[in-house]
């Protein structure tokens, strides 16, 4: 039998559910509450669309205490997203919209726990110059090379334990180049944050470059 592919693309194509599925690209878990301030709808609302996207296999809903957060449902479904992404024209909720030709969501963001925008394109670039990677095309995977160059010493990354590829090469819809993905993507994402060399931002998932992550990142070579 052919696939469905329809009632995945019906419950994504609604703008306030297209607007919490980006909101979940980041990896977190958020409340019903959460999204509907991200959606720009009222929460009562937010709930009947979250129970679309559960329905639909592209959201899980899980119990925290008296609260009920919402995730999406695996990395297959940032795969989805973000190649739908890749494919779309830059209309986003307005308090997400980039600020072209540099905004906060182009220069660094999360994606699914992994770094995308220009500084994970970057580090991906870096990596394969330098024999770590292999020149991938987007969603295909490969090991890492090596773990002795500069950049994974000093963030401790030294080896990638748990299932999964070691690298996957991810699209990043904002540049039409692919950023790393899988165990190694995770890892730089983590040691990155861990170190102060990016920060959170308080809303969406686009990520602050620090001052002393500038310094650090441009002794290794990137600008």
């Amino acid at each position: 039998m052919e696939p469905d592919i329809a009632s995945v693309a019906q419950a994504i194509g609604e703008p306030a559910r297209a607007a919490m599925l980006l909101q979940l690209m980041d990896g977190a878990a958020h409340s019903a509450r959460a999204l509907a301030t991200v959606a720009e709808i009222a929460p009562s609302t937010a709930s009947s669309h979250l129970r679309r996207l559960c329905d639909a296999g592209l959201v899980e809903a899980t119990d925290a205490g008296r609260r009920r957060l919402h995730r999406l449902a695996g990395p297959e479904v940032a795969q989805l997203v973000e190649a739908l992404a890749a494919l779309a024209p830059p209309r986003l909720p307005s308090r997400m919209q980039p600020s072209p030709p540099a905004g906060p969501l182009l220069r660094a963001r999360a994606c699914y726990g992994h770094l995308a925008g220009q500084l994970g394109i970057d580090l991906a670039v870096l990596l394969r110059k330098e024999g770590v990677v292999d020149d991938l095309a987007p969603g295909e995977t490969s090991a890492v090379r090596t773990f002795d160059h500069p950049l994974l010493v000093t963030l401790g990354i030294a080896e990638l334990p748990g299932p999964g590829p070691a690298v996957r090469a991810c699209l990043d819809w904002s540049h039409g180049t692919a950023h790393l993905a899988g165990k190694l993507g995770t890892a730089l994402l983590t040691a990155l944050l861990e170190r102060g060399w990016l920060r959170r931002r308080p809303d969406g998932r686009a990520l602050r470059i620090t001052e002393p992550g500038r310094r650090q990142l441009g002794e290794l070579g990137i600008d």
